[in-house]
């Protein structure tokens, strides 16, 4: 809800509430953002008051010794007026930078965004327009406001109108800017790199400045959009959190600068660095959309208001509660050395295990062996694929399996049909050698003919062949930034706005196609990607145990239908750890499921396995789909990690517990979860695991009859079939007891015993419990 009060815009959420005011010399400032309140009248009483003027200071006017703009709470600010923190909007006018942005005027009404050049919500939305200008240059800035209020989300944007005589030079234009109190917060961000994504930074904010950002020329593994501020003492379900996203697929920057008197001021949007963009005259430019959501239920109360949004707002209509189909892809079965004969016997291995979908990865087409050729071409390698992408695609649905494809369609191999006959269609540097990254160049998407290319191949591929999903690849970061049509300051975002082009031609006209992002996994993990995409390779490390922080992290801004996880295989191909098959799966289990071995080669008691995790997964896929994604412990921090889905109706959850190293004689285990209901009944049992001989090693003589080598031959042989039982455990008890902790779990291994009674997990050992209400 949007309302205006006097010289206030109030903004209601559900649970929160944001107050603007326009000051007395017509500056936009934000006077609250936090818990809802109630507007009894004026809310004069939320004015910051500065009644005498700080020192070495600069008056905005002689009208007002005390009006101070380096003291206000400013929703955009300019250099060289008075304010000494970074400015939101930087404009070179052909002679210098000064910018004064005043208030003009407001529109409100119910909005059906939809942007000219980027990613647009979905629905309608209640929208506040400020709209303001500079008096002497006649440049005129809108602050756009729409509010979630269901979902506790308030949108910002920013749009630039160039009304002057000339061009102008956009330096920096951020989607928003918020300012706060200060108060004793932490930063909470995504940082990493390939095969380490989605790793979790808690950065005490002190005085200075905090930049996140990319400069890769994607949203970047390095460090995501998405990032938190939580008061020092709020926890994952408890106090203050505030969180932040840009629906952006390209360079982003995020800053937080502490002022010396404690104000805290918070920017999102394009990233400035090598940023140098002309806006002529008449034109306007538009920046990404800005999230924000506040909690006062600690950091799932944030997260959850950002997945619930998503849901409703980000994600395709069509797919965006649906559970994903169950697939298996080829790519660390064979990598690109395959025969159509191999990929037969995974598809009949994945019909037997009730799979729903295959998907055929890299090295389908042209001259692709190795990744030195083939890219930018689409023609079928009949070397491997005798039958075509028809032939295996008919085999794979007469077996009951979807067919899938992976494409990486914005690069090109030199030794490549396409680079052949339009070199110049790569970013490259003239003066230079190009410095590459897997062996491949990035095609010029700001080039329209590019654009069509790829828009008219990859639409062609999936009118003439019976594709069901699409797995979209882009495996490096930019390098030589050049283009013979632009400036290099414009290149990397008429870049993504060429790829967005690409994406709605694209999509759009294949709604019932499923559509997966992945950039070498997540180093293209943002909300800009999601509009599009139904969900993100969430990391080409398959590790399970790796996986827990990459998906925790990622799961603190994203909801778990869009992290896209494989079981693989055991050695990892990652880094070389074996771990349980039910770790494996019980990681993949919180999100969208895959499987990425060689099936053909699986053994008795892994493919007996297998069927049942397919069974339990088809079970509570929707649950994970559209449950409320808690988590209750850090792997790193606490040794193990701690996780649960519980249903919104309260009547079902799903909780992880997974063991990092094991100890000898752990604690008990208090399983504490959340937000169910106090007065309900419930059943909970644990999803049924066995133990492999071998994690037994020479103990398994403590209970045969007689002594066997247990690396040898009939251990080994007995191991493909004959599994040990885990325990059986069983409750029926209250919400409350359930929530309250009260519940103690079995004891884990301590060195003997071992039944019904004993959880027996191990090194990267877990469990999986259900919770339905009786």
């Amino acid at each position: 809800m949007i309302k205006k009060i006097n010289n206030y815009f109030k903004l209601d959420t559900k649970n929160s509430s944001y107050i603007i005011f326009i000051t007395k010399f017509n500056h936009v400032v934000c006077n609250y953002y936090g818990n809802y309140i109630f507007d009894a009248g004026d809310l004069f009483f939320t004015n910051e008051k500065y009644n005498a003027p700080t020192g070495t200071s600069v008056n905005y006017s002689e009208e007002d010794y005390n009006y101070v703009l380096d003291n206000l709470s400013l929703e955009v600010s300019t250099p060289f007026k008075g304010d000494f923190k970074e400015p939101s909007i930087i404009i070179d006018n052909g002679k210098n930078f000064i910018l004064d942005l005043v208030y003009q005027d407001y529109e409100i009404h119910e909005a059906d965004t939809k942007m000219k050049t980027l990613p647009s919500i979905k629905g309608n939305l209640p929208e506040l327009v400020l709209h303001l200008k500079d008096l002497a240059l006649n440049i005129f800035v809108d602050l756009i406001y729409l509010v979630d209020e269901e979902n506790d989300v308030i949108l910002r944007r920013t749009l630039i109108k160039n009304h002057t005589n000339s061009p102008i030079i956009l330096n920096k234009v951020m989607s928003m800017q918020l300012e706060l109190i200060g108060k004793d917060f932490e930063i909470i961000s995504l940082y990493g790199g390939w095969g380490f994504e989605g790793q979790k930074a808690f950065n005490k904010l002190d005085h200075g400045i905090f930049i996140n950002d990319s400069k890769t020329g994607n949203s970047s593994n390095r460090h995501n959009p998405f990032f938190m501020l939580k008061e020092k003492e709020a926890t994952y379900n408890t106090g203050i959190t505030y969180a932040f996203n840009l629906m952006y697929s390209s360079n982003h920057f995020e800053l937080i600068e502490q002022s010396s008197f404690n104000k805290i001021r918070i920017q999102n949007g394009i990233n400035p660095y090598c940023f140098k963009y002309t806006l002529n005259v008449n034109e306007e430019f538009e920046t990404p959309f800005s999230v924000l959501t506040f909690s006062s239920n600690g950091i799932n109360g944030s997260s959850q208001n950002m997945h619930n949004f998503i849901h409703k707002h980000i994600l395709r209509e069509q797919f965006s509660y649906k559970p994903a189909p169950i697939l298996i892809n080829n790519w660390e079965a064979t990598y690109m050395k395959f025969k159509q004969s191999t990929l037969k016997k995974i598809i009949r291995a994945a019909k037997d295990l009730k799979l729903e979908m295959f998907v055929l990865d890299d090295g389908w087409f042209g001259r692709r062996t190795d990744d030195f050729k083939g890219l930018g071409d689409y023609d079928v390698n009949k070397k491997k694929l005798p039958s075509g992408l028809k032939g295996i695609s008919k085999y794979s649905n007469k077996h009951y399996l979807k067919f899938g494809l992976w494409f990486e369609p914005e690069m090109v191999n030199e030794n490549s049909k396409l680079f052949e006959i339009h070199p110049n269609w790569a970013i490259q540097d003239p003066l230079r050698p190009s410095s590459k990254g897997r062996h491949q160049l990035i095609l010029d998407l700001t080039n329209k003919d590019v654009q069509d290319y790829i828009i008219t191949n990859v639409n062609h591929i999936l009118d003439t062949n019976n594709i069901e999903y699409v797995k979209w690849d882009m495996n490096r970061h930019f390098s030589d930034v050049n283009s013979s049509l632009y400036h290099g300051g414009e290149v990397l975002h008429r870049y993504i706005v060429g790829l967005y082009r690409i994406f709605n031609e694209i999509i759009l006209t294949h709604p019932n196609v499923y559509f997966e992002g992945c950039a070498s996994g997540g180093n293209r993990f943002d909300l800009g990607i999601l509009s599009y995409f139904d969900q993100i390779w969430t990391s080409d490390d398959t590790d399970a145990f790796e996986r827990i922080s990459i998906q925790s992290g990622y799961a603190l801004g994203y909801p778990l239908k869009c992290l896209s996880n494989h079981v693989s295989a055991s050695p990892s191909h990652s880094v070389l750890r074996n771990t349980p098959l039910d770790t494996r799966f019980n990681v993949a289990l919180f999100g969208s499921l895959g499987f990425e071995l060689d099936l053909s080669t699986l053994k008795p008691i892994e493919k007996k396995a297998i069927k049942k995790m397919v069974n339990f997964y088809k079970e509570h896929r929707k649950l994970i789909v559209n449950g409320d994604f808690y988590q209750l412990s850090d792997i790193k921090k606490d040794g193990y990690a701690l996780w649960a889905i519980v249903s919104k109706d309260k009547e079902e959850a799903l909780i992880g517990y997974f063991n990092s190293l094991q100890k000898m004689n752990p604690s008990l285990v208090e399983l504490k979860i959340p937000n169910l209901n106090k007065d309900y009944i419930y059943n909970l049992t644990v999803r049924k695991q066995e133990h492999n001989i071998h994690m037994f090693g020479g103990l398994i003589n403590q209970i045969l009859p007689f002594r066997m080598d247990e690396r040898g031959f009939i251990v080994n042989t007995a191991a493909n079939y004959v599994t040990l039982k885990g325990e059986i455990e069983e409750y029926n008890l209250s919400g409350s007891a359930l929530m309250s902790g009260a519940l103690k779990l079995n004891n884990e291994w301590c060195g003997t015993g071992i039944g019904d009674g004993v959880r027996v997990l191990g090194d990267f050992g877990s469990r999986v419990y259900y919770v339905k209400k009786i």
